[in-house]
Parts: C-alpha cells; sequence; structure tokens
C-alpha cells in the first residue's frame, strides 16, 4: 500500500475528514489531498511526524510494508547495523540532490 493510501485509510479509521487531519497537522486541507492522492511523496519528516501523532500510529507505519512485527524487525536491523548508520549519517550530510541520486541509485540497483 502506497504512503497516500495509508494515510487516507488512517485518516477514515479515526474518523476524521482531511480538513481535520489537516488542521491537527498545520496544513491546509489541499495539502492532505495532495498526499493522500500521491501527487506529493516527498512529505517533510516534522510533517509526517504530525500526521502520525494525529492519527495515533508511529510514523514507521506510514513508511514501511509489511506487519508492526515485520517493522520492529526492520528497525532492529537498523539500529543494530554500525555500518548502515555511519552511512546513513554521511547521507544526512549530502545535498538533497546528492541525497535524491543515492535514492535513485538504490531504487535502480534493486531493480537489477
Amino acid at each position: 500500500m502506497e504512503l497516500g493510501q495509508k494515510i487516507k485509510k488512517a485518516r477514515i479509521e479515526k474518523g476524521l475528514t482531511q480538513q481535520a487531519l489537516g488542521d491537527l497537522v498545520g496544513v491546509q486541507k489541499s495539502a492532505i489531498a495532495k498526499y493522500e492522492n500521491g501527487r506529493v511523496v516527498n512529505i517533510k519528516r516534522s510533517t509526517m511526524q504530525k500526521i502520525a501523532s494525529a492519527l495515533d500510529i508511529r510514523p514507521s507505519e506510514l513508511i514501511f510494508e509489511g506487519s508492526p512485527e515485520d517493522t520492529a524487525d526492520l528497525h532492529v536491523k537498523i539500529l543494530t547495523d554500525f555500518d548502515l548508520m555511519d552511512v546513513l549519517k554521511e547521507y544526512y550530510e549530502l545535498s538533497s540532490d546528492n541525497q535524491k541520486m543515492v535514492r535513485e541509485l538504490i531504487r535502480n540497483l534493486r531493480k537489477e
């Protein structure tokens, strides 16, 4: 399930309108609609955290595929892989253009 679909599903389950969720997050209703429709895919981390908080879920539930148990297992792998943590620190020191190139490279390598 795509990020936008997850947001919409969680919002509906919580009984919120797009306007109500936008008010809780501090964005316009139109921004929530764009997130849900997939027209905006690079949602700021701080906004993602606010959305998750408003929906009473963990941000990882919006980001990662699979069950909560699978997500927890992935978190453990990430947090205990010290080489990966070092690379992530370096990644966040890159410019946004270079971060985008790294993401594209990883996606292309995954396709091979």
